[in-house]
């Protein structure tokens, strides 16, 4: 197992260097000009010229990757030009920004995963009716929505109607004098989410092991949802999270709707190649219930392809949320890509695609894990590699 994730994660790395290496180039060609001449026009070309060459600006675009690349395998990722002569390390932008994106990709993935594979069980075991054709209509109508359009929907039918803040974290944190900062007050909550989620599954490990009842999975994420809304008194950090959460609600509602519908129809297919295969037939005969071969045999083994394809499909869903950041104003990755491009702030855009990729890598190695606890077959495969 070990040498699995090494060699996936060896492999998950050499890609993300091409990968942003390839966007350092690009991003330079597309954009016309550069951030001194578009945005330091008031400049005098002697002025302009310092600038230039305090920002490396004025060196080859080749002689500027191999800078960038070499700081970058240090760990170091550079200035962003918020002013030509004085900047803020796009590190301090990623520590920033990135909790308010992990907040709404791991809730939104958790939930659409959940929906999506209950839905796909439902409408593919039941036997004909209204239900199934209703599931599958709107999982299809969700899955090919337009991210922004569908925000807007939710805008005008959800947030004004139940008084939601619209424009998420950019606004949610009206707290005078907060003692906590909003990127702490996400980290501290993101940090609490993790230990309980890790706790939960310990708990369940251990119930199985003991041959115990495992907690049904509806408890769990009420144990989960509880426990989390409790740690914030203890912590005390229950208003600011409380004002971090109602902006949350929005960008978590899109994004889950965008994302289950793709996961449903997956589950609905794979499920429906399992009803007739012989070990369901083989299961009815001992007289086990619908439900408990249904959620125990056939869903089981539908999941196999599913978990395939979101492998495949994580980046797609980071692409959504990188545009319902933007219009829903959330301070996060994907609406400070959006500004970094706009003002040409090529150290910062970059930085922001580096840890979408990063995100991405990580969410696909957790993947690949489930795959390789699900699947003999890559176990067995693994073992003489």
């Amino acid at each position: 197992m070990i040498q699995y994730m090494l060699r996936r994660s060896l492999i998950g790395i050499i890609l993300l260097l091409v990968y942003v290496s390839i966007l350092f180039f690009l991003i330079q060609l597309a954009l016309p000009g550069d951030y001194v001449s578009q945005f330091a026009m008031g400049l005098s070309n002697a002025e302009s010229q310092i600038a230039r060459e305090t920002l490396g600006l004025d060196q080859p675009i080749f002689q500027r990757y191999l800078v960038w690349i070499s700081k970058l395998l240090h760990g170091d990722l550079g200035i962003s030009y918020s002013a030509w002569d004085v900047g803020m390390p796009v590190k301090d932008y990623i520590i920033q920004m990135l909790p308010a994106s992990i907040l709404v990709f791991g809730i939104g993935t958790a939930l659409a995963f959940s929906i999506g594979i209950f839905l796909g069980k439902v409408s593919a075991w039941s036997k004909g009716g209204l239900l199934p054709g209703v599931i599958t209509v709107s999982g299809i109508a969700f899955y090919t929505a337009f991210p922004p359009w569908l925000a807007f929907l939710i805008i005008t039918f959800v947030a004004s109607r139940i008084g939601l803040p619209v424009f998420g974290i950019a606004s949610s944190f009206r707290i005078r004098e907060p003692a906590f900062k909003q990127y702490e007050v996400l980290w501290i909550m993101l940090l609490s989410l993790s230990l309980i989620i890790a706790a939960v599954i310990l708990i369940n490990f251990l119930l199985k092991r003991f041959d115990k009842k495992t907690i049904p999975g509806l408890l769990v994420f009420i144990l989960i949802a509880v426990s989390w809304v409790g740690s914030w008194y203890l912590m005390d950090i229950q208003l600011y999270a409380l004002e971090i959460s109602k902006g949350a609600i929005l960008p978590i509602i899109t994004y889950t709707l965008l994302t289950f519908g793709e996961v449903m129809l997956l589950m609905r297919t794979s499920m429906a190649e399992t009803v007739h295969e012989d070990y369901i037939w083989t299961a009815r005969a001992k007289g086990l219930k619908e439900s408990t071969i249904r959620d125990r045999h056939a869903a089981r083994n539908a999941l196999l392809p599913v978990m395939s394809r979101m492998l495949v499909s994580v980046p797609y869903f980071l692409t959504g949320l990188v545009m319902i950041e933007r219009v829903f104003n959330w301070a996060g990755v994907g609406s400070t890509l959006f500004y970094a491009v706009g003002m040409q702030n090529i150290t910062l855009a970059l930085g922001m695609l580096i840890v979408i990729g990063v995100l991405s890598m990580v969410v696909r190695l957790v993947l690949d894990v489930l795959q390789f606890y699900l699947n003999p077959r890559i176990r067995e495969k693994n073992i003489y590699i």
